[in-house]
């Protein structure tokens, strides 16, 4: 709170950042789902109406029509899923990175332009390094697990079970994440790895108790929004839960850096 006080210029800065960072996000979203859906209904269709009998199928009637349709469908879907993942990798890089850096502005001294820019550079340069570091491994490694067992599996349940155990790991690799981003700021490679791991690891009991308290405030405020769209009985409801979420997004980001840098000067 302190920090904030001292610093209302750019508290309400993050603010307006974090409104136009979720507003960017869903639109392009929504932009991308619409396009994807109307590419799986140009495969989805025609396999739908394909033939299926074995018998016919023999005697040389075909599977299906055209397969160029069905093909240029799948392959405009496949661009697009790309070209979202691409936008919303830049988006989340420099707008949310962006959030980050400001939030952790709270908390040092004043300085001058040219060391921001320089603290600025660096930090994005940390954080770009962590995503890759941890997310292309692991996304590599789940495709290839959730491959193999899609191959050797019987039974759906089966698939189900490792798609959970996946998702747990994707929690973990979260954790490590927003401590790299906690502690990107700092000015030096060697201090940023080191700190890295003795926060996330050797402080392990006081970090990810923090990360559990993060996580359930941000869950609490994402029910809070999805019982007032599913209520669908006030606008007014909708709209003060989705100022809610904002605002516990700004709040939890700054609790986390907080909570960080007195962990990490524990271990001083």
């Amino acid at each position: 709170m302190t920090a904030i006080k001292k610093k209302k210029g750019l508290f309400a800065f993050i603010v307006v950042l974090q409104i136009f960072f979720m507003i960017s996000s869903l639109w392009l979203t929504s932009v991308y789902l619409v396009k994807i859906i109307d590419s799986a209904k140009g495969v989805i269709q025609p396999l739908e109406n394909a033939n299926y009998n074995a018998d016919k199928i023999k005697a040389g009637e075909p599977f299906t029509g055209d397969y160029l349709p069905i093909y240029n469908s799948y392959q405009a879907m496949l661009a697009d899923i790309i070209s979202f993942g691409i936008w919303m990798s830049l988006l989340f890089v420099i707008l949310n990175g962006s959030l980050w850096l400001c939030s952790s502005w709270l908390f040092e001294e004043k300085k001058g332009w040219k060391a921001r820019l320089n603290g600025a550079a660096r930090f994005f340069l940390k954080m770009a390094c962590s995503l890759v570091l941890l997310l292309i491994p692991s996304a590599v490694g789940s495709y290839y697990i959730l491959l193999h067992f899609v191959r050797i599996s019987d039974s759906f349940d089966t698939i189900i079970f490792i798609m959970k155990i996946l998702l747990v790991g994707l929690a973990i690799l979260y954790y490590f994440l927003l401590v790299a981003f906690a502690l990107a700021t700092g000015s030096s490679w060697k201090k940023f790895v080191k700190a890295w791991f003795k926060v996330s690891v050797l402080k392990i009991s006081k970090t990810f108790l923090l990360f559990l308290l993060v996580s359930l405030l941000l869950g609490a405020s994402v029910a809070a929004v999805y019982a007032a769209v599913e209520y669908e009985q006030s606008f007014l409801l909708v709209l003060a839960t989705g100022v809610l979420i904002i605002m516990v997004f700004v709040a939890t980001r700054i609790l986390w850096i907080a909570g960080i840098q007195q962990i990490q000067q524990e271990l001083q």
